[in-house]
């Protein structure tokens, strides 16, 4: 397989800059997507591509910063930050991917984000 950390870290930061193709190239034509939250899952590579293009981003700027990966044979994942401008004030984001590979691909990625400041102990 390639280098698994630096393609996950690419697939990672072609969310901040909407780059459908990088993030469509790198999923199973089975892949499923589930965001933590929601107790559905997207699954198929078509389903998926039509999220991605219904996914409102806006005009805003993301900038990804990666703070952690762990690999372990057929499983990874990804912490770090995510900064959004646009129109309003910044938002600022952390996030965990948990990824599926099979076959050089992501098969599942399971993610988790919240904002800074909301949850059990931020104040």
């Amino acid at each position: 397989m390639q280098d698994t950390e630096q393609f996950l870290k690419n697939f990672s930061d072609a969310w901040a800059t909407q780059d459908m193709d990088t993030i469509l190239n790198a999923v199973t034509e089975d892949f499923q997507f589930r965001m933590a939250n929601c107790e559905e899952a997207i699954k198929g590579k078509a389903a998926f591509a039509d999220w991605l293009k219904n996914m409102n981003c806006g005009e805003g700027k993301a900038s990804i910063t990666h703070n952690q990966i762990i690999i372990n044979e057929q499983q990874a994942a990804l912490t770090g930050e995510i900064k959004v401008t646009g129109d309003g004030p910044e938002q600022h984001f952390a996030f965990c991917d948990v990824y599926t590979l099979s076959d050089n691909k992501i098969s599942t990625l399971t993610a988790y984000c919240v904002k800074y400041g909301e949850g059990m102990g931020c104040e």
